[in-house]
């Protein structure tokens, strides 16, 4: 049986198989964030090695020409998506156009720069079991023994493949069992909406109304299911409503419409409903006079108000001092649940700055809160 891991632990796995240069396959079904935590860990790599982070694919021709006469300036992600690829897309095409008795052969770009000495990174092989078993096999050569045609690929890249479960439905190919032998092999779990909230949602800047949301609602972070022909719910199609959404502040209309159409009517109509709490009560009231909060009784409200102050502390909005404030009401009242989840919001949202552990190490007043609370902060 092939372990199930979290995606931080994804992370650790990754970082120490690009130490040995021992490839990996990472199985998980679709909208899990296979290929963000690859990429992420590409760039902590990156960062550990003091290298700048480059994703290949996003490049302009000129930028990747520049990669490519100094390779030893970069950590390269460079994600090739095999379902789209032909064999001679990897293996190459024969240069006829030469007097040899022997045939060389022209290889793309990208694998060239995969055979420079100094060139770094991860070889990414995205969607692997939906490319066909002639592609797959001319994947076989750069897995086995790292070359491309006869050109061996610098000894700093790793190879990671990635692909759907048979259970997806995503018509996948078998990956042959000599493949899969060669490499290390995890299956990515579907995450817990903690781990999504402090991992993924945080870091990459996910609309607050909808962490809130999620954390009040935690199965609608992910309802994949074949018989009632709604829209699937991923974090992925998550992720989709924030990028459509998140400037848009009160034209419920449009933010409903489009919510509709990333996730479906059902779970849209719900979140719009969450977010238009903010108009059933007057926030810079609460927060101007936290003791109003006691007479909250909504746990709706609570999540969405926790959510809203976290991102406030972030952009320095509301103090330390007023967090602390809101969080004594919560915690009077006996809700210590919503008091955790807003030490560890606040704590992810400065987890780069490191601003609310200072706060806390600045000030005193807070050693009882600190025994209860404190091991939530990140």
């Amino acid at each position: 049986m092939v372990l199930k891991i979290e995606h931080n632990n994804l992370i650790k796995i990754i970082k120490e198989y690009y130490k040995k240069k021992i490839s990996l396959m990472v199985y998980g079904t679709f909208g899990v964030g296979k290929s963000e935590t690859i990429r992420q860990s590409a760039k902590e790599i990156a960062l550990s090695k003091g290298r700048k982070f480059v994703e290949w694919n996003l490049l302009s021709k000129e930028e990747k020409q520049n990669t490519f006469e100094y390779p030893e300036k970069y950590f390269c992600l460079l994600d090739v998506r095999l379902s789209s690829y032909d064999a001679s897309d990897i293996k190459g095409l024969p240069d006829f156009k030469t007097d040899k008795e022997t045939i060389d052969w022209k290889i793309p770009f990208f694998a060239k720069f995969l055979t420079l000495k100094g060139s770094d990174g991860i070889l990414f092989f995205d969607e692997i079991g939906l490319a066909t078993p002639l592609v797959m096999a001319s994947c076989y050569q750069i897995l086995y023994d790292k070359v491309v045609n006869d050109d061996k690929i610098s000894d700093n890249w790793l190879v990671v493949g990635a692909t759907n479960l048979n259970s997806d439905r995503a018509y996948t190919h078998e990956i042959a069992p000599p493949l899969k032998d060669r490499c290390g092999e995890v299956e990515l779990k579907i995450p817990s909406v903690e781990d999504w909230t402090l991992n993924f949602a945080i870091p990459n800047k996910i609309d607050s109304r909808i962490i809130g949301f999620l954390n009040f609602k935690k199965s609608a972070l992910h309802n994949v299911n074949w018989e009632d022909n709604q829209k699937f719910i991923t974090p992925r199609s998550w992720a989709r409503v924030s990028s459509l959404t998140k400037d848009i502040k009160k034209d419920w209309e449009t933010i409903s419409l489009l919510s509709k159409s990333a996730i479906g009517e059902g779970i849209a109509i719900e979140y719009v409903s969450f977010c238009k709490i903010q108009e059933k009560i007057k926030l810079e009231d609460l927060i101007k006079n936290p003791e109003k909060i006691e007479k909250i009784e909504d746990i709706s409200i609570k999540f969405f108000l926790v959510s809203v102050i976290s991102e406030k502390y972030n952009n320095k909005e509301v103090d330390f001092e007023k967090v602390m404030e809101i969080s004594k009401v919560l915690d009077k009242v006996g809700n210590s649940e919503f008091v955790a989840l807003l030490w560890r919001l606040c704590s992810s949202y400065t987890q780069k700055s490191g601003n609310f552990k200072k706060d806390f190490s600045n000030s005193k007043k807070y050693d009882k809160f600190i025994i209860q609370y404190g091991k939530f902060i990140v």
